[in-house]
Parts: structure tokens; sequence; C-alpha cells
């Protein structure tokens, strides 16, 4: 009996340790380790071979670095490899003997699936636990005949051990390090990745084609907190190609003194399209320094020299702030040799400089453009609101507003929605508001076309000064420059610095840089101080179509088709049906955007809204909200949906786009 227990004790110890099972289709075809390292390293020797699936049991405690080898079709022969928890199973894998990575993969066609049931659901954790650990998981290739490709990494949390250096997950050579690499076909996809200095670094070796088909989408970078990221969301550097979309980035680590930036496109990053990301609270509380940055795009020409083209979309950057000496504030930052450039229909709110003795820098600025060579930058459609700061405009780099040209030419900026309504007073240093700056760093022929933009500051204290534009008096900088709504609270309409004095309105403005015979001096009404969507009531009627047809600028802010005869200023495209004096006096107004939608829909009146209802095509109703204005519809696919509001018993239908 005794022997019995003896075995039965001794045999639940070893199945206790077998964490790992291997199953593949050629070699020995199944197997148990008790570290993923000891089934890398199996794999590696050529014992499991064709396709491998490992599945953890339980967590595991790594003593040294997994590295899974490219399949060379000699020793190791594989066709693919995927690594996941067993069904029901939540599982850890923590290295705390070495500064990592926990696990590195030069092997193409690996998958790393953090879900135990097939969904997005993250039940495994990948832990680097060293306390000046740097790397969690390091992949790529430093062959170019041969570069990593196929890779996924999702649904996986992903803990460094320090916050002081290193990333989450690097893409780049063989080694792992920050030098660039060969890859493609990448997919970073909804992993939380926390405690990271960097938390995504992606560096290719500039080449056309390098990097493309990767994809980062859907991560979450937003974690507060011990393990709250500290400098830098997503980088990118000689890639071309990439994808980052639907990605959450901010609540970063907040006191040292250093540039904080929520996406960086650098060193040759060309054809990147990002989008539909939510940078928020990256802030800086450091009076020694320290700037915050939404995303920077400072690249120089793309492989080969052709332009890099790069995509900036749908964006929501807010809750920015730095309190640091010299320090700025940006939301989307474009410099160096940057060509053909879109930033369009991203939206930019609650920026502020909070430096009351800043010489140098730009206090807080949305928009910064500071291209050093013909750019051919599109800048459209944007909503942005609520910037300030201390800067008080009186040197030519210490601006506070919606959108700064610095240098270069070659920029069309059309459509854009900016409204300040707010300024840093502490009764001595009171920042200047500019909606629209140029500086004398600019004097290209035709280096700007301006249209279709409103440009409108509207503080409550009119004693403070603030301007719709602040521009040289030189004419000729503007290839156009017509079709824009200018407003401010006072004194002046606008400025040229170094030349004639300020102009009160638009003839002024006219006078000195030519254009505007278009041009209004109006203050629209927008549904609120950070909605920019245009108010739909008699107020705004005189500036309904008032725009002109832009070929670059086909649809507005939410997606919504432009007129092709009569377009609207700004980024919002609207309508104001004119009524009778008794309809205006009952009608509900309501606004239903954005539209196309791609998660929550609002709808805006100045009644209650008790419901409302999304239809699809054949009339089946799909989802329904009560007593509420918005609705989220992330979990609904792409489409044509109907949805039917009612607004204090009056009901509406309107036809949706689901992105």
């Amino acid at each position: 009996m005794k022997k019995t227990i003896l075995f039965l004790s001794s045999f639940i110890g070893t199945v206790a340790m077998a964490q790992v099972d291997v199953i593949a289709t050629s070699g020995t075809e199944t197997a148990t380790y008790t570290t993923v390292k000891g089934a890398f390293d199996a794999i590696n020797a050529g014992t499991h071979q064709g396709t491998i699936n490992i599945t953890l049991t339980a967590n595991t405690s790594e003593t040294a670095t997994a590295v899974l080898n490219r399949s060379t079709g000699t020793t190791s022969n594989f066709t693919s490899v995927s690594l996941k928890p067993a069904t029901g199973i939540t599982a850890t894998i923590t290295n705390s003997t070495t500064a990592g990575p926990v696990l590195r993969i030069l092997g193409s066609n690996v998958t790393i699936d953090g879900s135990n049931n097939g969904s997005d659901s993250r039940d495994l954790s990948i832990v680097n636990g060293f306390a000046t650990g740097s790397v969690v998981i390091g992949m790529g290739s430093s062959d170019a005949a041969n570069p990593l490709n196929n890779v996924t990494v999702k649904n996986t949390t992903i803990i460094n051990g320090a916050k002081t250096t290193g990333s989450g997950i690097i893409v780049s050579n063989t080694a792992g390090a920050q030098t660039a690499g060969y890859f493609n076909n990448i997919r970073l996809e909804n992993n939380s990745i926390q405690k990271s200095y960097q938390g995504i670094y992606m560096i290719a070796v500039s080449a056309v084609g390098n990097g493309s088909g990767s994809v980062i989408t859907k991560n979450d970078l937003s974690t507060s907190g011990e393990n709250c990221n500290r400098y830098m969301g997503i980088y990118l550097g000689g890639t071309d190609g990439v994808v980052v979309s639907e990605n959450k980035i901010g609540n970063f680590e907040n006191t040292s003194n250093e540039g904080k930036r929520g996406i960086w496109l650098a060193v040759s990053t060309m054809n990147s399209t990002v989008s539909d990301n939510i940078i928020d609270n990256i802030t800086v509380n450091n009076a020694g320094g320290g700037s915050a940055t939404g995303i920077q795009i400072f690249n120089n020409a793309g492989a080969g020299g052709v332009p890099t083209a790069n995509k900036i979309l749908r964006n929501k950057i807010s809750n920015m702030s730095s309190n640091g000496f010299n320090s700025s504030v940006v939301g989307i930052s474009l410099g160096g040799s940057t060509v053909g450039t879109v930033i369009s229909q991203n939206e930019i709110k609650n920026l502020t400089g909070l430096r009351t003795a800043t010489t140098v820098g730009y206090g807080a600025e949305a928009i910064i453009l500071s291209a050093g060579t013909v750019s051919n930058t599109l800048v459209s459609n944007n909503f942005i609101s609520k910037i300030s700061s201390f800067a008080a405009n009186t040197s030519s780099a210490n601006y506070t507003g919606g959108i700064l040209i610095n240098a270069g030419t070659g920029y069309k900026v059309y459509n854009n929605s900016v409204y300040l309504t707010e300024t840093q007073n502490d009764g001595t240093n009171k920042g200047v508001p500019i909606a629209f700056s140029v500086t004398s760093g600019v004097s290209g022929a035709g280096a700007i076309d301006l249209r279709n933009n409103i440009f409108a500051v509207n503080l409550a204290d009119t004693t403070i000064p603030a301007f719709a534009m602040s521009t040289p008096p030189v004419a000729s900088i503007y290839s156009n420059i017509d079709n824009n709504i200018a407003y401010s609270s006072g004194p002046a309409l606008g400025q040229t610095p170094g030349g004639p004095p300020a102009y009160t309105d638009i003839a002024g403005m006219k006078s000195i840089l030519g254009g505007n015979d278009n041009s209004l001096k109006a203050l629209p009404k927008f549904v609120s101080d950070s909605d920019l969507h245009i108010a739909l009531n008699a107020e705004n009627s005189p500036i309904d179509n008032k725009g002109v047809v832009l070929a670059d600028v086909t649809t507005d802010f939410d997606g919504a088709a432009r007129s092709t005869t009569t377009p609207d200023i700004g980024a919002d495209e609207f309508s104001i049906e004119t009524m009778a004096v008794n309809d205006v006096a009952n009608k509900s107004k309501i606004q239903v955007y954005p539209n196309p939608v791609n998660d929550v829909l609002t709808v805006s009146s100045d009644k209650k809204v008790n419901q409302i209802s999304v239809y699809n095509v054949g009339g089946q109703l799909i989802q329904e909200i009560n007593n509420s204005n918005v609705i989220n519809l992330t979990k609904l696919s792409s489409g044509i949906y109907f949805v039917k509001t009612v607004v204090e018993g009056k009901t509406e239908m309107t036809k949706l786009i689901k992105k």
C-alpha cells in the first residue's frame, strides 16, 4: 500500500510539471515539456516537424530566452507553429532570470494566440519578471533573402520588467535589438502591452516592400497605475506599407523629462496608414522639461527616394499637457523630408501647455507642419478644439492654437474646423490663441493653398488678444486663399507679425493677403465647444453652401459625401432646411453622427432622446436603446442600416453606413 501511494504521488508530481503539450504532424508527434523553451529547443533540433501545435496547460517558469529558430528544412523543419493556452486554461509564461526577451521568434508562420476559447479574450500573459527586463517578445531577421514572414501575436497580455528601457514587442533583426531587419506580414492584434518604455517597436531596413502586409491593430497600450507604459506607444522605422489602426494609447508615466509620443513614424517609414487610434492622457509633470506629442511624422525620403505617402486618418487625440520648461504639446507633428502625407478626419482636443515661463517651443498646437521640402501635404476635414497655453506669440516659435505652418511648401489645407474657446491666464501671463498660424520660415511662392476652413476663436474675455489668423504679410505664399470663415472675439480678426497692423475684417485680410473674395467673417454655431458638427438651425443659414468644390475633398469628417456643386465650409457637411415659422418652433433639432460610423453613434438634439433603434435593410430590429443619446454599434457588421430616433414622441429615420 505504501508503495502504491508513493508511486501515485510521484506520478501526480510529474503530470503537474508537464505544462507544455506538443502535437506535430511529422517527427515525434506528441511530447510534453515543462517550459516553452524546452518545446522550442526540441523543434529547433528537428524532434517535432510539420504542423506543430503547442498547448499550455499551466504556468511556465522560463530560465532563459525561448528561441524558435528559422525552419531550414534540414535540422529544423516545420511548416507552422502555434502556441496557445488549452481550452479554459489561463496561463502565464514568465522569465525572471534574464533581461529578455522571454520569447524570440526567428521562424516564419508562427501564431501566438492568447485566447483559450477562440474569441478575443486574453487568457495568456507573457511576463518579463527580471527587475531590469527590457524586452518581452523579440522577432525578426537579419537576412534580406529570408525575411521573417507571417507571424501573429494576438489576444495576449505582455508585461515588461521595467519602464526604463526596451519594448513590449520589438520587430527588427535576428538579435531582437533596435537594429533594422527584414520582415513581412507581422500581425499584432488585441494585445495588452504594459510596463514598457516603448510599447511596440518595429524597425526595418528601408527597402521597397520591407514590412509590407504588417498590421498593428486593436492593441491596448493605455494601462494606468504601476503597469503604465512610459515613453512611447508605437514606433515605425523604415517600413513600407504597415497599418496601425484602432489601438488605444495613453495614461503614460508622467514625471520624466522626455518627449513622450503616442505614435512615431520615423526613418523613411512610407505608405503607412495610421487610422482610428485613440490617444488619450499623455502628460508631463516635470518643471525641468518634457513634451507630449500624439502622432509624430518625421521621415526622410522613402526607399529609392520615393514620397513617403503616409496617411493619418480618423484618429482621436485628447487630454495632453505639459508644465515642462520650453516644452510643447502637439497633437500631430510633421517634419523632415516628408512628402505626400495626408492628415484627415482627425479629432484633436484638450491640449494644454501649463508652463508660464515658456520662451521657446510651441506652447500647444493641434497640428504643426514643418517639412523641410516640397511636402505635397493634404490637411483636411479635421476637428480641432480646446487648445490652450501660456504662449503669447512673442517669437516665431511660440504659438498656441489650431494649425501652425512653420516651414516647407506644398500644403493643401482644406475644410478644417478650428474652434478655440480657452486660454491659459494666471492674471499676469495670458496666452494668445490663434486658429491658423504661419511663421516667417515659410516664404516659398505658392507654399499654401488655404480654402474652405473655419478658423474661429471665441474667448469669454474679449479683452484678451486672439486671432483667427496670424501670417506674414506676403500674399505670394498663398497659391489660393478663399472661401474661409474667420472669427475672433477680439480685438482683431487677424495679424501680420512684423508687417501692417492687425486687421479687423475680411477686407483688411484681403488687402494684405489677396484672394478672399468669398471668405466670410462669422461665428458658426457648433453642437458644443468640443463637438464641431454644425448645429442645424437658422443661425447657420448664412454659412450654408458657401464652400468651393475641391477635388481632394469628396467627403467630410464623418465620411458623408460632399455636395458636388455647393459644398460647405469646414469639416462638417451640413444641410439646413427652410421651414415655415410654425415648423421652426415645433421641430426638434436632430443630428445623427458620425455617418459612416465605426463604433459609437450619437444623436444630438435640443430635446430629450427617448429611443434609438437600428434596423437592417430587411426591416428587422437589430439593436435598441432607451433614454440615451448614444448607442454602441461596435459589434454590428459592416453594411447599410436604418436608424429610427424618437425625440419627445417625434420619429425620424436616417440611413446609416457601418464601416
